[in-house]
């Protein structure tokens, strides 16, 4: 307040009551307006351009990281379609495994029941031949019996052949009999 006071006496009107001197004030603006006006040309368009810049790389940025959510989404669809058919193709891999494991075992069934049908057969036929073999040696018992009973019955000589084909005759047409 005291300045005020000082100012007011010293007579210079609305300026000169403030306490301001107009030509210091006047040097000042124009001052400033030049400053004002060189930063502006020179100042200015660095800043306007480092702000451009920023600017842009802030929005290369951003690009980035929503291409690359976008590639890491299309990179993890990728991977499950992947996975996807890899587990088809597990699958399908499996199937096919079993499907030919079915089918060995089946062949492995057929060529045991062909076995046992062949050995079956072989059997069969070896106690045939047995039989045929008993039946020839129960044949040759039954005739040679069948000579001693019938040359102690028959008094009269016959020839020992001629016995012996009448009796196998008679043996044959027995068995013949039987058989039917």
């Amino acid at each position: 307040m005291h300045s005020l006071i000082l100012a007011a006496d010293s007579g210079g009107g609305i300026s000169g009551g403030l306490g301001i001197n107009l030509w210091a004030f006047v040097s000042q603006l124009v001052s400033f307006i030049i400053v004002f006006v060189i930063l502006w040309r020179l100042l200015l368009p660095v800043l306007l351009r480092t702000m451009q810049n920023r600017q842009n790389l802030i929005r290369e940025g951003v690009e980035n990281a929503d291409r690359a959510k976008r590639d890491l989404a299309e990179a993890n669809e990728r991977s499950e379609q992947i996975l996807a058919e890899a587990r088809r193709q597990s699958q399908e891999t499996i199937e096919r495994a079993a499907r030919v494991a079915l089918q060995e075992a089946n062949r492995i069934r057929e060529e045991a029941r062909a076995q046992a049908e062949q050995i079956s057969q072989q059997q069969i036929a070896r106690i045939q031949q047995e039989a045929n073999r008993a039946r020839a040696e129960l044949s040759r018992m039954v005739v040679n019996l069948s000579i001693d009973a019938a040359g102690k019955v028959i008094s009269r000589s016959v020839d020992n052949n001629d016995n012996r084909r009448l009796v196998e005759e008679f043996v044959t047409a027995s068995s013949e009999t039987r058989e039917r």
